[in-house]
């Protein structure tokens, strides 16, 4: 992709709701079409619409259509980012606490105290830090 150096202003105003704006476009973008060049103009650049124009060789606007139906716009890393709330390191560590390693300094005093983390020894034994039985002696006795 080339590098955009040289633009030229175009006033725009939006057909439905006649809103002028003064916006520039790039005349490699204009140049480089065969006949017309169609812009999209989105909801907030002009107005509350979105619309598209269609401008000819010499930046001549030719011609509007109005959008009908606009697909949702999926948000940009950045817009998630601005529009993510901070976390506490306790937030961040309850939310993926499965993925963050044993021996991890930042999160140390969360593992020590998280009984998620205890991991039997032996799979077929249940460990009590109280001493007593979990399972009900009648079940001991089935085999």
């Amino acid at each position: 992709m080339e590098p955009i150096h040289e633009s030229k202003s175009l006033s725009i105003s939006c057909p439905i709701c006649r809103s002028k704006k003064i916006i520039k476009l790039p005349t490699s973008i204009v140049d480089k079409s065969k006949q017309l060049t169609t812009i999209s103009i989105p909801k907030g650049k002009i107005c509350k619409h979105h619309f598209q124009v269609f401008i000819d060789k010499n930046f001549i606007i030719r011609g509007f259509q109005k959008v009908d139906y606009e697909l949702k716009e999926i948000q940009s890393t950045k817009q998630k980012l601005q529009n993510h709330k901070e976390m506490t390191l306790k937030e961040i560590y309850d939310e993926f606490w499965e993925y963050i390693s044993d021996d991890n300094e930042a999160f140390r005093e969360f593992i020590s105290k998280d009984i998620r983390r205890k991991k039997n020894l032996n799979d077929d034994e249940i460990h009590n830090p109280y001493g007593t039985d979990f399972i009900p002696h009648v079940c001991k006795n089935l085999e």
